[in-house]
């Protein structure tokens, strides 16, 4: 995509889309299997899935999270939803030709259902999951990989990373580019760009087009 002012990139899960449901349901479902029903279901969302199952299921991590996925698979497109102001988002940074991708560690191909569920597909050039690089998020390779389109160089001026996790600031960060966090601030990260609302995000980017 050329002539693009600006790249903005977005993680899924918990971003873009409300799947919190799914992710607690699924969490307790594997938990059941195990026999670990007595632990506690909660999970950090600032946490890597990879990391939350190490710690709770430690070499057995491997199986749950087959199980996790598997219940995950089946329940796909129950209970989600789009989080508010975010195709009205979409709509006016793509009328500015603003360069949209999307980063997620979702399995790649229950990713781009869902992304075709909600009719999303036309806003963005790439719609990067989980088994579409050698490596997940923080790893830089699939930001690089959902750049690819871009002629923009990869720095904090030209690429934004929206994300509502520790993993996605990592990411941004591994790969030079300006991590913003949508929705509660994050422990030791209280110093990034933090919304709560995309209407005040897309505000943001359109003043930043504005006076670049």
């Amino acid at each position: 995509m050329k002539n693009s002012p600006l790249a903005v990139l977005f993680d899924w899960d918990n971003t873009l889309v409300d799947t919190q449901d799914n992710i607690s349901n699924a969490i307790k479902y594997t938990l059941d299997l195990m026999g670990c029903s007595n632990k506690a279901a909660d999970r950090n969302s600032h946490e890597s899935r990879k990391s939350y199952m190490v710690n709770l299921f430690g070499d057995q991590w491997e199986k749950a999270n087959q199980i996790y996925q598997q219940y995950l698979d089946n329940a796909l497109l129950q209970n989600i939803a789009l989080n508010q102001g975010v195709e009205k988002m979409l709509q006016t940074l793509k009328g500015h030709n603003v360069y949209l991708a999307i980063v997620s560690n979702k399995k790649n191909t229950n990713l781009r259902k869902e992304v075709a569920y909600f009719r999303l597909d036309s806003y963005f050039e790439r719609v990067v999951g989980s088994c579409d690089t050698a490596e997940d998020k923080p790893s830089v390779i699939p930001l690089l990989f959902s750049l690819e389109e871009s002629t923009l160089p990869i720095n904090r001026e030209n690429v934004f990373f929206v994300g509502d996790s520790v993993t996605d600031i990592l990411c941004a960060q591994n790969a030079n580019c300006l991590p913003i966090i949508y929705g509660q601030s994050i422990s030791g990260y209280e110093d990034l760009l933090c919304f709560q609302h995309f209407d005040k995000l897309t505000d943001f980017i359109i003043k930043y087009l504005k006076n670049r």
